[in-house]
């Protein structure tokens, strides 16, 4: 009988205890059952003695203990075993590792975006904490789809968190009376707040409508219900096996990093009044191109040069690589074997990709970005 494939699942007892881990950990132990496979758990007192000898190279981590994720990194990385977080963002932890995990950042696009379409135009961030890498994520995610909205809101329309969040939610309902909306980063603040509400005679959803992420089975029965984000953890799960199982196929020596990001999906509730978005809701795109940022005096001229040395052949960097290097035309066509006709098509794709109407501005512009040496002379030497 074939020895079956042990897959290490690193985790750590309180984060297994919470309904969203204990979720992970079954999806990730279903998807390794369907693929003849079995898991074999690691708990905080295990992972530094634990031995590989058996176990498959690639190792996963269902944890949401910082702490306890890091340690576990270090062990895998001394033993050359790449890892895989389950739920976790893997950007914090570095570029070899790979996740995963809901997107965030998506998720709370999506969220502002609901808001925005059901005629949300004043909203409050509310009881984001200050040391939480996971409100940190949402908080930056959210002033980012507020801006790409046109919404006007800045820090006076946060409020954090440091030792005491029933302080900031206190603090927050005198200013209440100013929004229509207020996003929390979770559904126990959330439903905190609500209450709150109550005892300072602000109705929800008829004054202010609350919502939050993290779809709490709490969240279902409290008065309103809460509208809340839902994270599917059991296809957590799934997906951190799938990404195990694609590390697993890699040769020794190719290693790469893999992030799967698994769809959340948005419950409408009680606290926003059940509001359904028109169906057909136009929303700002947010794009690079509409950025005000690449249309700076100063900023546009180096875009302009990356899009135009983007689409450059190695012919072309000869022939900016000889302009510099004080060459007349007719030199540079009998130096790269080319005729002038040819010569004269590509300076005029070049000359029109920055910009400029001839050899002097392209040399003052080339050394006024790039500085006085001619930064392509490698190209000379080839």
């Amino acid at each position: 009988m074939a020895r079956k494939t042990i897959i290490p699942v690193f985790f750590d007892t309180s984060s297994s205890s919470a309904t969203p881990y204990r979720e992970v950990l079954r999806g990730i132990r279903n998807a390794a059952q369907k693929s003849g496979a079995r898991i074999c758990t690691v708990s905080e007192n295990e992972a530094d003695c634990y031995t590989f000898k058996n176990a498959t190279r690639a190792a996963i981590i269902a944890s949401d203990s910082l702490s306890y994720v890091r340690r576990v990194i270090s062990i895998l990385r001394k033993e050359g075993r790449p890892a895989v977080l389950a739920g976790l963002d893997s950007e914090q932890f570095g570029t070899d590792i790979s996740c995963a995990t809901p997107s965030r950042r998506a998720e709370t696009q999506q969220m502002i975006n609901y808001l925005f379409a059901i005629g949300c135009k004043q909203i409050a961030l509310v009881g984001f904490g200050v040391h939480s890498i996971n409100d940190s994520f949402r908080y930056h995610a959210a002033m980012s789809a507020v801006s790409a909205l046109g919404l006007e809101i800045d820090e006076r329309d946060v409020w954090h968190w440091q030792n005491d969040p029933r302080a900031t939610l206190l603090s927050f309902l005198s200013s209440a009376h100013h929004y229509r909306a207020a996003v929390c980063p979770n559904d126990n603040m959330a439903i905190q707040l609500m209450y709150q509400c109550k005892a300072y005679g602000v109705r929800v959803p008829e004054d202010l409508y609350v919502c939050s992420f993290g779809n709490k089975i709490i969240g279902r029965y409290c008065s309103p219900s809460l509208t809340t984000m839902t994270m599917d953890y059991s296809m957590v799960g799934e997906h951190s096996f799938y990404v195990w199982q694609m590390l697993s196929r890699k040769p020794v020596g190719r290693e790469c990093a893999i992030k799967l990001t698994v769809p959340s999906r948005l419950l409408i509730r009680g606290s926003t009044d059940f509001v359904q978005p028109p169906s057909e809701a136009e929303l700002p795109v947010s794009s690079d191109e509409n950025d005000p940022f690449y249309s700076v005096p100063f900023v546009q001229p180096l875009a302009e040069l990356e899009n135009c040395l983007s689409e450059c052949d190695p012919l072309d960097f000869n022939i900016m690589a000889l302009i510099l290097d004080g060459r007349s035309y007719e030199g540079i066509a009998e130096k790269l074997f080319i005729s002038e006709g040819s010569l004269k098509y590509r300076l005029n794709k070049l000359y029109t990709a920055l910009n400029v109407r001839g050899k002097s501005e392209f040399v003052r512009l080339v050394r006024n970005l790039l500085g006085s040496a001619n930064p392509f002379t490698e190209h000379l030497e080839k």
